[in-house]
């Protein structure tokens, strides 16, 4: 069995690309894929036949001992590219477990030249300059992190718009939050630029704060919209994942091809 960590766009396609290839073999040849999420809407989204998609957070002794219990022998991981902690758990219980071990990590998109384009580490410093560059600001970051930033000093009288996404728990924790529901922008992405525009004037957003999540992650056309809009944008680098020596793609062409060479994934011929 090989186990898949995903939650994102391109890790369900790899997912559902390796699966089709073993649906393609006799049943009795197939490689079993487990898929890890971590809430019910990333199961229902990385739903596909050949894909064993279990929902959780996981410790480093969850890994272990799922990797034993459930025979894995390769992790692939395709979390989040902000996702550090994931990927450094995952990495050493794979050394622990002495199985293989595969990160695919999102290409970052090259960022303009832009005189209001901003960079910091973290959230908590995000949240702290946008205070001080602006009194309407449009969060792209997630819910994770939202918790910092409505309860950041530096934003506390400023309007801050959350965009997340439409599920009943990310909703309830922005209430919980104490956020009214017009600041609440729940919606799926990714957003065009003509979206991303709209959303910037109608809400009068001075600041617009976001990941380097790649083009998958739309990071280009927030950044063009908000560009256009000639207003600040903070960037939140991303974190440094301590995976030395481990094997890093950084396209799903490039996995695929990866998995195929090394793995034996490969696609049956198409018949005439």
């Amino acid at each position: 069995m090989i186990w898949i960590i995903s939650g994102t766009q391109d890790g369900r396609e790899i997912g559902a690309a390796l699966a089709d290839r073993e649906n393609a073999k006799p049943e009795g040849s197939r490689r079993k894929i487990m898929m890890t999420v971590v809430s019910q809407y990333g199961k229902v989204l990385a739903a596909h036949e050949g894909l064993d998609i279990q929902v959780g957070r996981f410790t480093k002794e969850d890994m272990v001992r799922a990797i034993r219990e459930k025979k894995i022998s390769l992790i692939l991981d395709a979390s989040h590219p902000y996702a550090a902690i994931v990927s450094e758990t995952a990495y050493e219980a794979s050394k622990e477990t002495g199985i293989d071990y595969v990160r695919y990590e999102r290409a970052e998109i090259p960022l303009p030249a832009y005189d209001k384009l901003h960079h910091v580490p973290n959230e908590t410093e995000a949240a702290e300059l946008a205070g001080k560059l602006g009194k309407s600001i449009l969060l792209t970051t997630g819910s994770k992190t939202l918790k910092t930033f409505v309860e950041a000093p530096a934003l506390q009288g400023k309007e801050i718009w959350a965009r997340v996404l439409p599920t009943s728990s990310v909703i309830k924790m922005c209430e919980d939050l104490g956020m009214k529901a017009r600041y609440i922008l729940a919606v799926q992405g990714p957003f065009s630029y003509e979206m991303n525009r709209a959303m910037i004037r109608d809400y009068h957003a001075d600041v617009l704060v976001t990941k380097n999540s790649g083009l998958i992650g739309g990071s280009d056309t927030k950044l063009e919209a908000a560009m256009a809009e000639k207003i600040h944008v903070i960037v939140i680098d991303k974190p440094k994942s301590k995976l030395d020596g481990a094997v890093i793609l950084g396209t799903v062409p490039e996995v695929i091809r990866y998995m195929e060479e090394n793995y034996g994934f490969y696609q049956k011929p198409q018949s005439n």
